[in-house]
């Protein structure tokens, strides 16, 4: 049973991680059948020097999807999401990024998801600290920079704002030291803009007006659509477990997940600025909540009925839309 292997203590297992991402994405490239997304950010002139390159495009990509997602499994041991040890939310977040891939490779947004959730971890680290300035800085400065590469990515500043509030008694140095270094990665591109002498670039966001339909998955197709649907549906089942937790969590759980609802909420809205600014819809924003949710969901799968049920819909509906990518139905 795959859960069952991956909710134990082997380590091993994430041999897996790179062998799914690398096994589809590659002859998918090879075949031509990859398609990449250009946002209008500042970072996309970086994706026509790396398009440009035979084989940089999917390899970066495959390097991002498994780099997020063994942090990620990091991140989910190390601050005791779950009582135990478990691998499952790196094979969650390799998985889905995969597949959400078939339909266009947004590079920069799973850059972004790098840094997403090295901030994470530092936000995580505070609890009941007589000092949070040093964690709280490395936060803001992660997030910054995850901002820099994917503009719509901003509404996490708020989150961080809000986590510190909830977590520690008001201080006016703890607010504004994470917005000093948010601002950080801002002015080092300033800087750099400046020295080239650049200067007219110096807009992040850059309102598209068209009658073009919102770029994103192919709805009419019945393979998406079962794909998207399974997502769903577990992401609104695996919330249950998270939110309401169980009397006997310490204080330093209930601490730790309530921050991550608070920062993943945050993220989530970030599918609006997209579709906003860039007309496309980015459901890869979802990946890292996806990751640490659901992934908590499926390791507890002992204590939900539907949860295997849910996890082999989703092994099964990925399957089917690969099978489709490769045009074999």
């Amino acid at each position: 049973m795959i859960l069952k292997q991956f909710s134990s203590r082997q380590p091993l297992l994430l041999i897996l991680v790179p062998v799914i991402v690398l096994g589809i994405l590659i002859p998918l490239e090879f075949k031509g059948f990859l398609q990449y997304s250009t946002p209008d950010f500042p970072a996309t002139k970086l994706l026509f020097l790396i398009h440009s390159i035979p084989w940089l495009s999917v390899s970066l990509t495959a390097i991002f999807i498994v780099s997020g997602a063994l942090l990620g499994n990091i991140v989910f041991n190390r601050h005791e999401f779950n009582t135990a040890p478990s691998f499952v939310p790196a094979l969650i977040y390799a998985l889905t990024a995969t597949v959400f891939s078939l339909t266009t490779v947004k590079l920069l947004l799973l850059f972004a998801c790098i840094p997403i959730i090295l901030g994470i971890n530092r936000i995580l680290d505070v609890f009941r600290h007589n000092k949070a300035l040093a964690p709280y800085f490395n936060a803001g400065f992660w997030f910054g920079l995850a901002v820099l590469i994917y503009p719509p990515f901003l509404p996490i500043l708020i989150g961080l704002w809000v986590c510190i509030a909830s977590t520690r008694v008001f201080s006016w140095r703890e607010f504004l030291l994470p917005l000093f270094a948010f601002a950080s990665p801002f002015i080092y591109w300033w800087a750099f803009l400046y020295w080239n002498d650049q200067l007219d670039q110096l807009v992040l966001y850059k309102k598209i007006i068209t009658f073009n339909p919102t770029l994103g998955p192919d709805w009419s197709n019945g393979w998406t659509r079962a794909f998207d649907i399974v997502i769903g549906i577990i992401f609104v089942f695996s919330l249950r477990g998270f939110i309401f937790i169980s009397d006997r969590s310490s204080n330093k759980a209930r601490g730790v997940k309530r921050n991550f609802a608070i920062l993943a909420l945050t993220i989530i809205s970030s599918v609006g600025l997209s579709i906003y600014f860039a007309n496309e819809w980015a459901a890869e924003v979802i990946l890292v909540p996806f990751m640490v949710i659901a992934g908590n969901w499926f390791t507890n799968y002992r204590m939900s009925l539907i949860a295997p049920f849910a996890f082999y819909a989703l092994l099964i509906t990925s399957a089917l839309l690969v099978l489709h990518a490769y045009h074999i139905f």
